[in-house]
């Protein structure tokens, strides 16, 4: 039996989250983007656990890793998407600092359509 992480959180607080985000933050977002805008991002199993391995060769001394908001630009669409993207961290005198040589993870894929909401 895997150990159960800390943080793991129940579908009626993912739920609450979720409408709380929507109420607080998306007519911001959808205002700074000029359309709905992302707000998820999906990445496979296989690639964090490919990219949890990759940081653990590459980065010996990571303990964790953070999640950062985003946003994607091209010459097209300048106001761009928000993205998730992630760094690994090492602990540095009691605090876990990102590892700014490391590589990163981005690329997911979008929600479908990206602002739909939790659960899609």
């Amino acid at each position: 039996m895997p150990t159960t992480p800390r943080g793991v959180i129940t579908p009626t607080e993912a739920q609450e989250l979720n409408d709380n985000w929507t109420d607080l933050r998306k007519g911001a977002n959808d205002r700074a983007a000029g359309q709905s805008d992302n707000r998820s991002s999906w990445y496979s199993i296989q690639d964090l656990k490919d990219y949890i391995a990759l940081v653990e060769d590459e980065n010996p001394d990571a303990t964790g890793i953070r999640f950062y908001l985003g946003v994607e630009t091209t010459k097209e669409d300048p106001k761009g998407l928000t993205t998730i993207f992630i760094i690994p961290t090492e602990e540095i005198e009691g605090e876990n600092k990102d590892i700014a040589t490391a590589t990163g993870l981005d690329r997911g894929t979008n929600g479908v359509p990206p602002g739909a909401p939790y659960p899609q």
